[in-house]
C-alpha cells in the first residue's frame, strides 16, 4: 500500500522527483521554463542559456537501463534571450540528449528519441577565418509529430522533418524531408517511404 502511495506520488509530482530522486533540473528556479503537465526525468537534465524552454505533458527524459545513464546528462540550452525550445506532448527520449538553440527548436507530440542524440540550429562559428571566434550563421529545427530519431543523430540548422517520418542510428540531418519517409546517412537522404 506505502509502496503504490509513493510510486503515485512520484508519477505526479515533478518537484517530489527532483528532490527525491535527484533527477534534477539545477536551476530549480529557472523562470524561463515552462512546464505545462507531469513529465518524468529519469537522467540528469540541466535547463541552461537565457531563452525560453517549454514541455509538454507526460514527456520522459533518459532511460534508466538505457546506455551511459550514471556518467551522462540532458541539456536543453536556449542560448540567448530570444531563443526557444518547445518539446510537445508525450516525447520519450533514451539518454544524453543535447538541444541547443541560438533561434528555434521544436519536437512535435509523441516523438521518440534515441541516446547521444544533438540539435543544434546554429552554426557555433562564423565561416570566414576572421569571423572563427563570431556565431555562424543562425537557422531553426522542426520535427514533426511521431517521429523516430534513432541513436547518435545530429540534426543541424535549418532541418524540417515531417510527422511520422523516422530518422535512421547515426544519420548527419539538415533539409526540409517530407511525411512519412525513412531518412538516413551522412548527409541524410530519404531512403524509403513508410506505406499508410
Amino acid at each position: 500500500m506505502f509502496k503504490k502511495i509513493l510510486l503515485n506520488i512520484y508519477y505526479n509530482s515533478t518537484d517530489f522527483k527532483r528532490k527525491l530522486f535527484n533527477f534534477t533540473i539545477p536551476n530549480f528556479f529557472c523562470k524561463n521554463l515552462i512546464e505545462k503537465g507531469s513529465s518524468i526525468y529519469l537522467q540528469k537534465t540541466y535547463i541552461t542559456g537565457n531563452g525560453k524552454v517549454e514541455i509538454g505533458d507526460k514527456c520522459s527524459f533518459g532511460y534508466n537501463l538505457g546506455g551511459f545513464h550514471r556518467g551522462g546528462s540532458i541539456e536543453f540550452q536556449s542560448r540567448y534571450s530570444n531563443s526557444f525550445i518547445k518539446i510537445g506532448d508525450n516525447v520519450a527520449t533514451n539518454n544524453n540528449i543535447f538541444i541547443c538553440a541560438a533561434n528555434r527548436v521544436e519536437i512535435g507530440d509523441d516523438t521518440l528519441i534515441g541516446q547521444n542524440v544533438t540539435f543544434i540550429d546554429s552554426e557555433a562559428h562564423g565561416i570566414h577565418p576572421s569571423k572563427r571566434r563570431e556565431l555562424g550563421e543562425i537557422g531553426e529545427i522542426i520535427i514533426g509529430k511521431n517521429v523516430w530519431i534513432g541513436n547518435n543523430v545530429t540534426i543541424l540548422k535549418n532541418t524540417y522533418i515531417g510527422n511520422n517520418s523516422i530518422i535512421a542510428a547515426g544519420a548527419v540531418v539538415k533539409g526540409s524531408f517530407g511525411e512519412n519517409v525513412i531518412i538516413g546517412g551522412i548527409p541524410a537522404r530519404i531512403i524509403k517511404t513508410i506505406e499508410i
